[in-house]
């Protein structure tokens, strides 16, 4: 059950003998943690004497501690009950991060559960609520309609601001001010960053849709409009003119995020949240870690500057993978598979030592990470072709020897491998043929196999039919 609370100025009654700002009602839940609750209520409203403006909804989200979830909405009233000027309506919602699962706290600012005016103060408690739902108003399509009518510098805009954010999240920087006459273009940019990342790590980002006073914020990110924005700290960025200031050089980390939201990679993301959920729950910082590693395991080149080096993807990859600790982390290994056919499926650098690169993985991970490799291989020729040098096909063949039933899955592979290390003709030949004794490959394609062996040695020459009858004595 979430908490929820009412807090504004009101007259005094038979449990509050003094009048002015409190909390008017109360659900169960949310009582105990009023003075958890307090400090959030506040609004900061914009400067000027003008009565008649429009003064903008100030939408929150802040983790008080690691057991609560706090989210408010708070909008300016006018006048109290005494004629004084200044009033506002803040609705609060106290949570457990549990009640949180699956959503991401952007997804509450217009979730039916906001009440347009405080209630009565009857003496009767608020409801609590059973369950959190979202609003209809921000979703993924509301990310991809801004970033689409926007175009490349919103991409460029959105791969510092989530740099800004992860930077703060783990502590390594301040949190970023954006900057907007509109407070829901706001919300469109915090929207962004939220899907960027796993739902996990979104409810530990903490932001509010507009402060009058952003020097004073707390947030990682925070909303502000132009008439305050030269008081924010930190990183600056002006959602309006698609300008940034203060702002560190975006992370590998947060391009590949960025590219893939903006190309409407929604299964890339699935992917990098899968492997994060995989991971153990180690703190904010474990879960930063946690994102950049499934980051570097999932992106098209790789992160050479963070794993290696060598130009090789493929041990890039190997190091992202250790570095996730798949075996403490409890990581199926089909996770694994899915994760390595997706990296490599754009590839173009050479493999090198498979064996080699892949040996300080622990069973079953280093066979998954195998098996997604080859399954990569055997969907694209042209993929064989640029991926499979000399060394790495030597160091694939002996898989036919060693373990022929992991190649026997990849028939076109196992013959790009088997034709192409280095070695006399017939060894290759007798890989093929042991594949096929041990009921691994059936006979047309095993024929087929070493017609086209045979050919590429002496073109002019062609295998007869006649070693089929001994192979199937010798299988039998």
């Amino acid at each position: 059950m979430a908490g929820q609370a009412h807090y504004t100025s009101a007259p005094p009654s038979s449990d509050a003998p003094h009048g002015g700002f409190r909390f008017t009602a109360v659900s169960p839940t949310a009582r105990p943690a009023l003075d958890v609750l307090r400090p959030l209520t506040g609004y900061a409203r914009p400067p000027g004497p003008d009565r008649h403006r429009h003064f903008p909804v100030a939408f929150a989200y802040d983790r008080p501690d690691d057991d609560a979830a706090v989210l408010t909405r708070t909008r300016f009233t006018g006048q109290d009950y005494t004629g004084r000027w200044g009033n506002h309506f803040c609705h609060a919602l106290y949570a457990t991060p549990d009640e949180l699962a699956g959503l991401r706290p952007v997804e509450l600012w217009d979730t039916p559960h906001w009440a347009p005016t405080p209630a009565h103060d009857d003496g009767q408690d608020l409801p609590d609520v059973t369950q959190l739902v979202p609003g209809s108003a921000v979703g993924p399509d509301r990310v991809a309609r801004l970033l689409a009518g926007i175009g490349d510098p919103g991409v460029r805009l959105l791969e510092r601001l989530l740099t800004a954010a992860l930077r703060a999240l783990v502590g390594e920087g301040p949190g970023a001010t954006l900057v907007s006459a509109d407070p829901d273009r706001v919300v469109d940019w915090i929207a962004a960053v939220s899907y960027t990342l796993p739902a996990g790590l979104a409810a530990r980002l903490t932001f509010t849709t507009y402060t009058a006073r952003p020097e004073d914020d707390h947030r990682h990110l925070t909303g502000t409009g132009p008439e305050t924005a030269e008081r924010a700290p930190g990183p600056v960025f002006h959602l309006d003119r698609l300008t940034w200031g203060g702002c560190p050089e975006p992370s590998p980390t947060a391009r590949f995020l960025a590219g893939a939201l903006a190309s409407g990679r929604l299964d890339v993301l699935d992917a990098v949240a899968q492997l994060w959920d995989a991971g153990p729950a180690d703190g904010v910082e474990g879960g930063v870690r946690r994102l950049r590693t499934g980051c570097a395991l999932l992106a098209p080149d790789g992160d050479a500057g963070a794993f290696g080096g060598e130009g090789s993807r493929l041990v890039g990859f190997v190091r992202a993978v250790a570095e996730l600790r798949p075996e403490e982390a409890r990581l199926a290994p089909e996770r694994l598979t899915a994760a390595a056919a997706c990296h490599l499926a754009d590839g173009t650098a050479p493999l090198g030592d498979v064996r080699a690169a892949l040996a300080p993985l622990p069973e079953p991970y280093r066979p998954a990470v195998l098996a997604g490799l080859l399954a990569a291989l055997e969907a694209s020729a042209e993929l064989r072709t640029a991926a499979l040098d000399a060394r790495a096909c030597a160091s694939l063949a002996s898989l036919a020897d060693e373990a022929p039933d992991v190649l026997a899955a990849t028939p076109g592979t196992a013959l790009h491998v088997l034709r192409r290390a280095p070695g006399e003709p017939r060894p290759t030949a007798l890989r093929i043929l042991r594949l096929y004794r041990r009921g691994l490959w059936e006979e047309t394609e095993t024929y087929e196999a070493l017609r086209d062996l045979v050919r590429a040695e002496e073109p002019e020459r062609a295998p007869r039919l006649l070693w089929r009858r001994g192979s199937a004595r010798e299988k039998e």
